[in-house]
């Protein structure tokens, strides 16, 4: 039966609760069950939305746990989350609603001159393109809506390339 051999490849608890509909379904556990039955699955994926990130709006970064998700795209990488963005720092390019997906954090030094979701050293979170600050420890912080100044010589706890955006 298709529910046991899933079981043994994916945690039995997941499995009822996929079969139930009360779960959604990860990218591992997608691969699992098109290799056991050898069809390839609906792609309904959801992936976490982790909450909202800053674009002129000061959003601090909260993981608490919830279960929002929203729809992932169709080749979402495994670990790949979303945020919602809020404000307009960032018009034209992602308006207030706009979802952002990324599946990587990376040192921001690999992201120079690059869109990315950053999380500031004091929670905050933001979508910005990143450029060198002042010394080696910190970076400067750029809107495309002119009317928002740099956010000059920020410590950045880590940065996310973003994979996918789903306007609003």
């Amino acid at each position: 039966m298709l529910t046991e051999r899933l079981a043994r490849s994916v945690d039995r608890a997941a499995v009822n609760k996929m079969l139930k509909g009360t779960r959604t379904i990860s990218g591992e556990e997608l691969l699992a069950i098109e290799a056991i039955t050898g069809t390839t699955a609906p792609k309904e994926l959801h992936v976490p939305l982790k909450g909202k990130v800053g674009a002129g709006a000061a959003v601090f970064a909260i993981d608490d746990g919830g279960d929002d998700t929203v729809e992932a795209p169709a080749d979402a990488r495994h670990g790949t989350v979303a945020v919602q963005v809020s404000g307009d720092s960032m018009f034209p390019a992602y308006e207030e609603g706009t979802i952002l997906y990324y599946s990587r954090l990376l040192p921001p030094s690999e992201l120079v001159n690059k869109r990315a979701v950053v999380q500031l050293g004091d929670g905050r979170i933001f979508v910005k393109i990143v450029r060198p600050g002042a010394d080696a420890a910190t970076w400067t912080l750029t809107s495309i809506n002119g009317q928002y100044a740099d956010m000059m010589d920020q410590v950045v706890e880590w940065a996310a390339p973003i994979d996918w955006i789903k306007p609003r």
